[in-house]
C-alpha cells in the first residue's frame, strides 16, 4: 500500500468497514515509519540503563501503540488544521471545502473512524496546496502549528 495517496487507498475501501479493519489500515500505511522505528528500537537496546527492554514483541501492545499513534497524529493534524482555517477561511477564496472537510474528519476521528478521517485530513492538506500553489504568499499550515506550540511553551 502506498503511503503517498492515501486516497486511493481509502477511496477503494467500501464505507462500512469495521474499526479492526480500519486500524489494520492505518497500521499498513504506517509501514513505511518502520526503519525509524527499528532504529529508534537499537538504539534503546543499546542503552537499556535508560529505558529497561521495553521492547518485548507483544501484538497486542503493538496494536494498541499504534492505535495512539494514529490518533495522537489525526488531533494533531486536526488542531493544526483547525487554528489554519481559523485564521484563513475568511481571507482566501477556496477554503470554505477546507473547513467542510476538517468537520467532517473531526466527526470521522470522534466515531474512531480512523482511516477515514486521515483520508480526510490528507485531501484537506492537498486541497490547501493547491490554493497556496495559485497563491504562494498563503502560509502553510504548519505556521498554524508552530503559533500553537510557541504559545504553548510560554
Amino acid at each position: 500500500m502506498s503511503v503517498s495517496n492515501p486516497s486511493a487507498a481509502t477511496a477503494s475501501q467500501p464505507k462500512s468497514q469495521s474499526p479492526d479493519s480500519d486500524i489494520e489500515q492505518l497500521v499498513g500505511l504506517l509501514g513505511s515509519l518502520m526503519p525509524l522505528l527499528l532504529h529508534f528500537q537499537s538504539q534503546t537496546q543499546q542503552q537499556p540503563h535508560q529505558f529497561g527492554n521495553v521492547m518485548v514483541p507483544n501484538p497486542a501492545l503493538d496494536r494498541q501503540a499504534a492505535e495512539n499513534l494514529i490518533g495522537d497524529m489525526i488531533a494533531g493534524s486536526l488542531r493544526t488544521l483547525s487554528a489554519y482555517l481559523e485564521t484563513n477561511a475568511g481571507l482566501h477564496p477556496g477554503f470554505e471545502s477546507c473547513v467542510a472537510m476538517v468537520s467532517q474528519a473531526a466527526q470521522r476521528f470522534a466515531a474512531r473512524d480512523y482511516a477515514q478521517a486521515f483520508n480526510l485530513i490528507w485531501l484537506t492538506y492537498r486541497a490547501i496546496e493547491t490554493i497556496r500553489a495559485a497563491d504562494p504568499r498563503i502560509p502553510p499550515p504548519r505556521a498554524a502549528a508552530s503559533d500553537q506550540t510557541s504559545s504553548s511553551i510560554h
